[in-house]
Parts: structure tokens; C-alpha cells; sequence
């Protein structure tokens, strides 16, 4: 996962401030997540098909237009008969695709491994058209895949992302709803709301568990509400943008000379001092 994660406490700097302390905030990371589990809903927020555009030679798409793409290969991976079913699930997942509600990178990305069992038994059937109806399927008690997990999960071809897909096996199985949050954060450029947020996006409100090395910076500078401080985020994700923090540039040259060390050490010539940047 290209996370580039940092310690929210000391705002991602190597001094560390009062969250990792005992009963401080990180203590409550497990209850937080378990919480967000009971809640049965994931934040996410409309796609914009006017503030961002991707360009593709020829083609250009909206951020909305190539997020929907994304939202919908999942359905269609996960079963293709969700787009016409009328179960609460099945409608909640057309409106996601419908309105382009993005809900991965919105918040750090938990799971339940009883729930992903599920699912990763439901995919171990059949390609996704030969499959029955995802609602009408009954999974097997106590079932386990004879060559373990991993080389279960090894041999599915999951689409662009996999917590996309979990997220919609949750809607469509498990009773979870999307919550939108849009009247909150303002529509999404492209993806997650949480990458790149509008001026005046109030993430405060929403008490994310991570935060973008954007929105960190934008909090800094007043362009986005204060943060919690009774439960404010854990993480910082995308540390690679936004300010500089923890000695970022430092680091990332200190680690260029020894990934080209050991590149010359493995005969590897693919890449140089100037193309690993």
C-alpha cells in the first residue's frame, strides 16, 4: 500500500508528544476500530466531474468519471446481478456507482477477517458471471479453504482496490451502509475526500482515525478547522505531500544512496541515480 505512513502525534515530527502515552489516544485504537465496525457505515463523499480531469492521450475523464469506473469494475468483480437486484444492499450499491460516492482512503482501512472469510469464500467459487445471486448465496459452516488463506487469496484476481471490494461485500452482505458526508467535506476532487480536501472541509467533525499529509497542512494553516483533540487522528497517510515533516528529504536521500548500493550490488542497471528519484 503506498501509504507513506507517520505518527499523527507531534504532528508527524520524530518528537513525540502526549498521544503514546499510557491511556492516551493510541490506546483506543482497537475500540475505535471495533466502534466503527458496530456502526456498519463507511464515510464517503460525491466525486466532482468538474474540479479535477485526467488526461489519457486522446481522453480526458473527470475525477467522477474514472472513480465510477473504479466503483463499478468492484460490483461487477464482486457479482454482476447487484446492479439489478432491488435488496436494500443492491440499491445501496447502485447509488454509490450512481452519485460516485468514494469511500476508500476516507479513514484507515480495518477489517473484520470473519467478514473477509466470507468473502474470500464467495470468490473462491466461480468467475463473477458464472456465480448465482451474491444476496441469495449461503456461505458454508466452519468453511476453510484446504490450502490456507494466503494461497487463497494469492490465486483471486481482485480489481482496483481490494478494500473496495470488501467495502461493497459489507453493503451487499453484512448490513453496512455508506454514510454521505459530502454536506461535510465538500465534493472530492478525485477519490477520497481525504487526500486532497476542500478549503473549509470539516474533518473535525467526522474524526477520522488518519488524515492526509495535505489536510494535516491545511490544518496548520487554518485552511481546514482544528482537529479533535479527545479523539483526533492516529495516522498520517500520504506524508509524502504536503509539508515537509520528520526530515523527509533527508531520509529519502540517505535511502537512495543504499537502494543504489544495493542495486549494484544484485548487477541490477534498470535504474540510476537519477531515474530512483
Amino acid at each position: 500500500m503506498d501509504a507513506e505512513l507517520l505518527l499523527y502525534d507531534g504532528w508527524g515530527e520524530d518528537a513525540r508528544g502526549p498521544d503514546c502515552l499510557l491511556g492516551g489516544p493510541w490506546s483506543k485504537l482497537f475500540q475505535r476500530i471495533r466502534d466503527a465496525d458496530a456502526s456498519k457505515t463507511f464515510p464517503a463523499a460525491r466525486v466532482s466531474n468538474t474540479l479535477t480531469a485526467y488526461n489519457f492521450g486522446g481522453l480526458t475523464k473527470s475525477g467522477k468519471d474514472y472513480d465510477q469506473s473504479i466503483l463499478r469494475d468492484n460490483v461487477y468483480f464482486l457479482s454482476p446481478t447487484a446492479m439489478t437486484c432491488g435488496s436494500r444492499g443492491c440499491i445501496e450499491i447502485q447509488e454509490q456507482v450512481t452519485k460516485c460516492l468514494f469511500s476508500w482512503w476516507t479513514d484507515i482501512p480495518w477489517m473484520n477477517l470473519t467478514v473477509a472469510g466470507r468473502m474470500l469464500e464467495w470468490l473462491s467459487t466461480k468467475g463473477p458471471m458464472s456465480r448465482q445471486s451474491l444476496v441469495e448465496w449461503h456461505p458454508a459452516s466452519g468453511w476453510h479453504p484446504a490450502n490456507g488463506w494466503r494461497n487463497l487469496s494469492t490465486g483471486i484476481s481482485f480489481k482496483r482496490f481490494e478494500y473496495v471490494a470488501y467495502q461493497q461485500w459489507c453493503v451487499l452482505r453484512e448490513g453496512f451502509r455508506f454514510r454521505d458526508v459530502t454536506n461535510i467535506t465538500g465534493e472530492a476532487k478525485w477519490g477520497s475526500y481525504m487526500e486532497d480536501p476542500l478549503p473549509g472541509a470539516k474533518l473535525n467533525e467526522l474524526h477520522p482515525l488518519w488524515i492526509s499529509g495535505q489536510a494535516a497542512e491545511r490544518v496548520e494553516h487554518g485552511v481546514l478547522p482544528p482537529l479533535s483533540a479527545k479523539r483526533p487522528p492516529l495516522l498520517i497517510f500520504h506524508a509524502d505531500q504536503g509539508r515537509s515533516r520528520a526530515g523527509r528529504e533527508k531520509n529519502k536521500a540517505v535511502w537512495e544512496v543504499v537502494l543504489l548500493e544495493l542495486l549494484k550490488r544484485h548487477g541490477r542497471t534498470d535504474f540510476n541515480k537519477d531515474s530512483i528519484k
